[in-house]
């Protein structure tokens, strides 16, 4: 005989049964409830497991984001793969501990007060759980945005990096342009006293030379009188031509170490130039990294924000909608055969265990006050358990002690007391 149809049991798909667990609800009691109520628990499980397709993908972008070299500028960077993997990991544990969290909350939730109606009583209840849930929906709806506007958003990063870039690169060639003006100053201030030493010594040297090229002439008697001979005149003369040339011999000598020192600052001056050109060349490529590394998450979520208008509000609401979504549903629900089946095997546990919840105590029978109080029968019988087993054993105790009282008080009867003191007597007279 076919049986009833409301009395079949329904045999739920994988995908049904996996919505059923997102949504927090048991499948065994769903699949004897009526079609209606699968339906709400399977919309609430897709609701659960869309937020955490949602944390993935989010998670997953911002993670790259963070851990990505910064080593070009927002539009000529590619993709770089091992950061890919490492993203799609930790985007996976993200979506793991969103799906918890989401699961425990819409789980946690409760029917409210089995109407349609979202009461203030309702809401207050619930109120720590939208709490997270709107901290989880700005946390998702964030790496979302500055996915969607990502051209937007790569432009504009592109500009303001070449010209943080340029600003960088200004400051410091006025400061190594400064250093670098001093040093050639210093150089050329230098250059042109050794020029200027050496001019005036090889002028003497030329003017010696030429007064010797006279003097040898005179001694052939080819200038003056004409007369050719080595006088007394001309031996003045080559005298103090030998004692001009020993001074401009001492003085080159004594001007060449004083040059020497000259020449060692330029080169110093010269190797420090150097040493700037290459600070400077230094310089320009750590701009050039500082600039690059202003593509973070933190400037992106800016940036969208400052261009965005109104679409990055719009996305968060989405996600808060998507998010806070159950549990506004839960609140909204009304009492099914799922709820009836779900507390009646609750009650049947809690009998099985011997406990009876809020069950009815009457304090007098005039029609006093009642109070609604849970029961625990098993913890009764096992305190009643004990209670008697503590009598029994007081009772023992009692007859032990009163049979060795009879047992002391027959002897003391039979002897007599003499034979009990007589040792002590005899123990004093010895």
């Amino acid at each position: 005989m076919t049986q009833p149809a409301a009395s079949q049991k329904y045999t739920p798909n994988r995908l049904t049964r996996m919505l059923w667990y997102c949504s927090g609800a048991d499948g065994e009691l769903l699949a004897a409830c009526p079609n209606s109520d699968r339906v709400k628990f399977e919309g609430i499980g897709g609701v659960v497991l869309a937020t955490a397709v949602l944390a993935f993908t989010s998670g997953s972008y911002a993670f790259y984001t963070v851990f990505a070299p910064k080593s070009e500028t927002a539009l000529t960077s590619e993709t770089h793969w091992p950061t890919v993997g490492l993203a799609l990991v930790l985007g996976t544990i993200w979506a793991a501990v969103i799906f918890n969290l989401d699961r425990f909350i819409v789980s946690s939730t409760g029917k409210g007060d089995g109407t349609e109606a979202i009461t203030a009583g309702e809401l207050v209840k619930g109120l720590p759980r939208l709490v997270m849930a709107i901290i989880i929906g700005v946390c998702i709806s964030k790496p979302l945005e500055i996915r969607i506007l990502k051209p937007e958003i790569d432009a504009q990063l592109e500009l303001e990096q070449n010209e943080y870039l340029a600003k960088l690169n200004t400051l410091a060639e006025q400061s190594v342009e400064g250093r670098k003006q001093e040093l050639r100053g210093k150089i050329e201030v230098a250059q042109k006293r050794l020029d200027e030493s050496r001019d005036h010594f090889e002028k003497r040297r030329l003017e010696i030379r030429d007064q010797r090229g006279k003097l040898e002439l005179e001694a052939e008697g080819k200038t003056g009188s004409g007369v050719a001979g080595r006088g007394p005149a001309w031996r003045d003369k080559k005298e103090n031509l030998d004692k001009m040339e020993a001074e401009l011999n001492a003085d080159r000598e004594g001007n060449t170490k004083a040059n020497k020192s000259v020449e060692d600052d330029i080169q110093t001056w010269r190797a420090e130039l150097n040493q700037l050109d290459d600070r400077w060349r230094s310089t320009r490529e750590s701009n050039a990294r500082q600039a690059r590394h202003l593509d973070g998450l933190m400037r992106r979520i800016q940036i969208s924000h400052d261009i965005g208008g109104q679409i990055p509000i719009w996305i968060m609401l989405l996600l808060l909608a998507i998010e806070t979504g159950p549990i506004f549903f839960k609140m909204m629900m009304t009492r099914g055969a799922y709820d009836y089946l779900e507390e009646n095997r609750k009650l049947l546990l809690l009998a099985s265990q011997g406990v009876e919840p809020e069950s009815y105590i009457y304090v007098d029978g005039n029609g006093g006050v009642e109070a609604r109080a849970d029961r625990f029968h098993k913890v009764d019988s096992v305190l009643a358990e004990a209670r008697r087993e503590r009598r029994d054993e007081n009772e023992l105790s009692e007859a032990v002690h009163q049979r060795f009282r009879e047992q002391k008080t027959q002897e003391l009867d039979e002897k007599g007391i003499a034979e009990f003191i007589q040792p002590k007597t005899s123990d004093t007279k010895g």
